[in-house]
C-alpha cells in the first residue's frame, strides 16, 4: 500500500471515529495535526462530513410509520409468516442499508483516485452542497440561547446560519485549519471556510501557516489575519476591541456612510484598538490587554463513556477524558484512584433495576457502602449526605458508631487507597445523579481535605464541568430509590435519618421504590489547589457536605482521585 493510501487510510479511520463519537483523545489530536498541516486533507474531511450529514438527514427523514414496535417474539419454532408490511419494511431497510454502503465505498474510493488535469474535468460534475465550513472541536458549560442550534463535539458548522450561546464556551476549527474560541454570550454565523462574522460577544483566533486571510467581521469592521493571534470583543452596540497577541493583523472599518474615511491600519504584536460610532466611525487606540484572547478552555472534565444498559442508556462507567495543565488526558476506570467510604449521614441510597438491597440480601460480604466504594456503576451510591449552609472550620466528628455527648458531622467522607497528589488541573472527578428536573447546575456542597488542617480550606462547588444542560452528559438506566425510615421528630427537626456508618449498614429502609423520573450522570473536576493543597502535596481523603442552599441533596454516585501526572501519558 502506498504512503499515500496508508495517510488516506489513517484519515478516513479518524473521521469515522469522530462521527461515530467514538473518538479518543489521542485520536483527537492526531486528526487536528493533521488537518492543520494538510489541505488536502482538510477537503476530503470537509467531503467526508457532508456525506455523513447527509446520511444522517436520509436516515432520518424515513417515515416512522412504517415501522412496528414488536413488544414479544416468538421462539424460531412457534414463528408464522409475517405480515405483509413487516415484510416490505425489511425490504426497505435492506435496500436502505445497501444503498448506505454502496454511497460510503464509492465516495471512500473516489476519494482516493488521483486527481485529473483541471482540463479533464467535465463541465457537469455535480457540485458539492451545503460543506460545513468549520466544525466544534471542545465545549466547556456551553448553554445554547433560546431556539438556537444545538452544538457539540464534532457538529458542524454551516454557511449562513446564526447561532448563539448565553453562556460557556465552544472551540472552532475552520477548513484553513484556523481555530477560533468564542465566549458566551455570542452570537455569530460564517460564510464560508475563511470567514466569521461576530455579531456580539468575544473570540480568540490562532491562525497557523496556510490561515492566512482568516477573517472576523464585526459590525463595524473586518479584522484579516496574516497568521497570528488576536482577539476580537463586540458589545450589543457594535462597538468593537481588538488586541492583537502575535503577528500582524489588519483593522478594514466598514464604510458606514459615503463620506466615511477611516483607513485601515494594520495591528502589530501588543496593539490595541476599539471601533464605535459616534455620529459616524471613530477608531482610538486602547491600552493593549493580553488577558482578553483565550488561548485554551479551562482544565476540566471533558467527557466519559459508558457501558449501555437494556434500554441503551448510560450504566458502568468505562472512562473518563480529562484536561489537565492545558492537556487532555483519557483514563480508563480502572486505572482511577478508588476509594473507601470512612463516614456517613444521610438519608437514602441507589440500587440497579433489580431494586436488590445489599443490606437485605443475605450475603454477608456485601454492604451498602459497596454500592458507592467497590463499584462502578453510575447508578448506585450512597446519597443525599448531610450538609451544613457554611463549610467546615474544625475537623469533622466521623465515629463509626455515634457518640451521643459528642455527635458526628453531618456529611460523608472517603478515604483514596492511594494519596492524592496535587498536579496540575482537577486531581479528583466527582459524578453525581441528577433528575432532569432538578437543577440545570448540579446541586452545590462543600468539599473539605483529609486530614484537616487550619492551613487547608474547604472549597464550595456550584457548577458541574458536566451539567444537565452539557452536550457529553448522558441520560442513565432506570434505578431503585431507597429510602431510609424516620421518626416523626427526625422528619421535624430536618435531621438526617442514618447518623453514622454502622447505621447505614443495620438501618431498615422503605423496600425501595423504581424511579420512573429521568435522570443523566454529571461530573466535575476537583482542584486540590482550591482546598489549599500546595502543589505536589498529597491528601488521604475528601469531606463532602451538601451545600443545603434548596430542597436538593447532592447524590454522589463515583467518586475517585486521578494518578499523578508523571505517571500518566497524554492521550
Amino acid at each position: 500500500m502506498s504512503q499515500n493510501n496508508q495517510h488516506n487510510e489513517l484519515l478516513y479511520e479518524l473521521c469515522g471515529a469522530l462521527c461515530n463519537e467514538t473518538i479518543t483523545a489521542e485520536q483527537h489530536q492526531q486528526l487536528e495535526e493533521i488537518l492543520a498541516s494538510d489541505a488536502d486533507a482538510r477537503e476530503k474531511y470537509f467531503n467526508y462530513l457532508h456525506l455523513h450529514l447527509n446520511l444522517e438527514r436520509l436516515h432520518d427523514e424515513q417515515p416512522e410509520a412504517e415501522f412496528e414496535f414488536q413488544p414479544h417474539v416468538k421462539p424460531a419454532t412457534q414463528a408464522q409468516s409475517l405480515p405483509e408490511h413487516v415484510w416490505k419494511t425489511s425490504q426497505v431497510l435492506l435496500l436502505m442499508t445497501a444503498l448506505i454502503c454502496v454511497t460510503l465505498i464509492v465516495s471512500v474510493v473516489a476519494l482516493n483516485q488521483p486527481q485529473a488535469p483541471s482540463s479533464q474535468i467535465s463541465q457537469a460534475d455535480p457540485v458539492v452542497e451545503d460543506v460545513p465550513v468549520a466544525k466544534v472541536t471542545q465545549t466547556a458549560a456551553v448553554r445554547f440561547a433560546e431556539g438556537a442550534p444545538f452544538l457539540k463535539v464534532g457538529s458542524p458548522i454551516q454557511t449562513d446560519q446564526e447561532y448563539a450561546i448565553s453562556a460557556g464556551q465552544l472551540q472552532l476549527i475552520f477548513a484553513n485549519g484556523a481555530e477560533v474560541i468564542l465566549t458566551g454570550p455570542a452570537v455569530f454565523e460564517s460564510k464560508d471556510g475563511e470567514h466569521l462574522a461576530v455579531r456580539y460577544g468575544a473570540c480568540s483566533v490562532y491562525a497557523p501557516d496556510g490561515a492566512e486571510g482568516f477573517t472576523v467581521e464585526t459590525p463595524l469592521s473586518n479584522v484579516v489575519d496574516y497568521g497570528t493571534r488576536f482577539s476580537v470583543n463586540v458589545s450589543e452596540a457594535g462597538n468593537t476591541d481588538v488586541q492583537v497577541i502575535e503577528g500582524e493583523t489588519d483593522v478594514q472599518p466598514v464604510k458606514l456612510d459615503p463620506n466615511c474615511d477611516v483607513a485601515p491600519k494594520r495591528l502589530t504584536r501588543g496593539m490595541a484598538q476599539r471601533l464605535t460610532t459616534n455620529n459616524g466611525l471613530v477608531v482610538d487606540e486602547i491600552p493593549f490587554d493580553q488577558n482578553q484572547y483565550v488561548s485554551q478552555l479551562p482544565d476540566r472534565i471533558v467527557t466519559y463513556t459508558t457501558t449501555k444498559g437494556p434500554g441503551k442508556r448510560a450504566q458502568d462507567l468505562k472512562c473518563v477524558t480529562v484536561q489537565r495543565g492545558g492537556k487532555q488526558y483519557q483514563y480508563e476506570v480502572e486505572d482511577l484512584i478508588g476509594i473507601e467510604l470512612t463516614h456517613y449521614t444521610g438519608k437514602s441510597f441507589l440500587t440497579r433495576n433489580d431494586g436488590i438491597d445489599p443490606g437485605n440480601d443475605g450475603d454477608p460480604q456485601t454492604l451498602r457502602r459497596h454500592l458507592l466504594d467497590q463499584d462502578t456503576c453510575l447508578l448506585t451510591g450512597v446519597v443525599n449526605p448531610g450538609g451544613a449552609t457554611k463549610p467546615l472550620t474544625t475537623a469533622p466528628v466521623m465515629n463509626p458508631i455515634e457518640d451521643p455527648s459528642q455527635l458526628n458531622t453531618p456529611g460523608m467522607a472517603v478515604r483514596f487507597l492511594k494519596p492524592i497528589v496535587n498536579d496540575a488541573g482537577p486531581d479528583i472527578v466527582l459524578f453525581d445523579l441528577q433528575v432532569i428536573v432538578h437543577n440545570t447546575t448540579g446541586d452545590a456542597f462543600y468539599v473539605t481535605p483529609l486530614p484537616f488542617s487550619s492551613k487547608l480550606k474547604t472549597h464550595k462547588i456550584e457548577q458541574f464541568d458536566i451539567d444537565l444542560a452539557s452536550p457529553e452528559a448522558q441520560l442513565l438506566e432506570k434505578f431503585w430509590l431507597h429510602i431510609f425510615n424516620q421518626n416523626p421528630q427526625e422528619k421535624q427537626n430536618h435531621t438526617d435519618a442514618i447518623q453514622s456508618l454502622s447505621e447505614l449498614e443495620t438501618a431498615t429502609g422503605n423496600g425501595g421504590n423504581w424511579h420512573v423520573v429521568g435522570a443523566k450522570a454529571l461530573a466535575v473536576g476537583i482542584d486540590l489547589s482550591d482546598l489549599g493543597v500546595p502543589a505536589g502535596e498529597t491528601v488521604d481523603g475528601i469531606f463532602l457536605q451538601d451545600a443545603l442552599d434548596n430542597h436538593d441533596i447532592v447524590d454522589p454516585v463515583f467518586i475517585a482521585g486521578f494518578p499523578p501526572l508523571k505517571h500518566t501519558t497524554d492521550k
